[in-house]
């Protein structure tokens, strides 16, 4: 208790781990994951209360710094091992961990390259978020991985954006499902070589979508054309630094002329290049290597 200046008597602020439990739920937005997993748990009772709450959970940038935040020689790791008595940390535990606070209201999820067992860990993810919104991938290595794909889509409805860092072999696939199981989904990114029946299934199967970014990819001038002309609704289409069309087309100008943002920045045929530009050093260490 605290005297005021007329006399009174005033109470204390109540003590942190005394607040309520919405109050540091508020405050504990501000942390980052690593904190509210590793730290902020093990002060009392009611902070470890705060941090269980599944709305601390439900954005899980995964992605973001992975490597200096998700290594076993990092500092979330050593204080995993100090606070936890955790001998052996790997990201699949943390993933666990964060699915496990989140209690199924997870809504947007970016997965880093740091999947051991990529067909276990989607597995997981498909199990424990049927809420997710947005979805952001990682290369999936291997050709099982990528076949599985299309079998967990439906288990997420509520899909708005899906974001897969390099397109599937089984794209197509992954596309007929998201038509059939997806009625929302309005974004899609990826990059890779953009195949005839790739941009055929993103024209037939995908005509509602509003943002579509195929950055650095191969795109042949006949499938960017069979794309813009299916997906009538497009507001956002980036294609930039691809290889396959000239960014001057005319023809390619004029089909994009249509949407609000149209950015093909840096696009060209591959035969333009003379035997100097492929040497340059910068030109060699891009992704148009990649997708040739």
């Amino acid at each position: 208790m605290d005297a005021t200046r007329d006399g009174g008597i005033r109470s204390a602020p109540p003590a942190w781990g005394e607040m309520e439990t919405d109050c540091l739920v508020h405050v504990f937005r501000r942390l980052a994951l690593e904190d509210a997993a590793a730290a902020a748990p093990l002060v009392c009772r009611g902070w470890r209360r705060a941090a269980a709450d599944p709305s601390l959970w439900r954005a899980l940038d995964l992605r973001h710094d992975h490597v200096a935040r998700f290594m076993p020689w990092g500092p979330l790791a050593a204080a995993f091992a100090r606070r936890y008595g955790v001998a052996r940390f790997a990201f699949a535990g943390f993933l666990t961990l964060c699915l496990a606070r989140a209690a199924g209201s997870v809504s947007d999820l970016a997965l880093p390259p740091l999947l051991s067992s990529p067909a276990a860990e989607l597995d997981r993810v498909a199990a424990c978020c049927p809420r997710l919104r947005r979805l952001a991938l990682p290369p999936l290595l291997s050709a099982a991985d990528e076949a599985r794909l299309p079998e967990l889509v439906p288990r997420w409805p509520l899909l708005q954006r899906l974001e897969l860092e390099s397109k599937p072999s089984s794209f197509p696939a992954v596309a007929a499902q998201l038509a059939l199981h997806c009625p929302d989904l309005s974004g899609l990114k990826t990059s890779g070589a953009i195949k005839p029946e790739d941009a055929a299934a993103m024209a037939a199967l995908l005509p509602r979508l509003r943002s579509l970014c195929l950055d650095s990819s191969y795109l042949p001038k006949q499938e960017l054309l069979a794309i813009l002309a299916g997906c009538s609704q497009l507001q956002e289409f980036s294609a930039r630094n691809c290889v396959g069309f000239n960014e001057k087309d005319e023809e390619v100008v004029r089909r994009g002329a249509r949407i609000e943002r149209f950015e093909i920045g840096g696009s060209r045929f591959v035969d333009v290049l003379d035997d100097e530009m492929m040497a340059d050093d910068e030109f060699c260490g891009s992704s148009y290597v990649d997708v040739m």
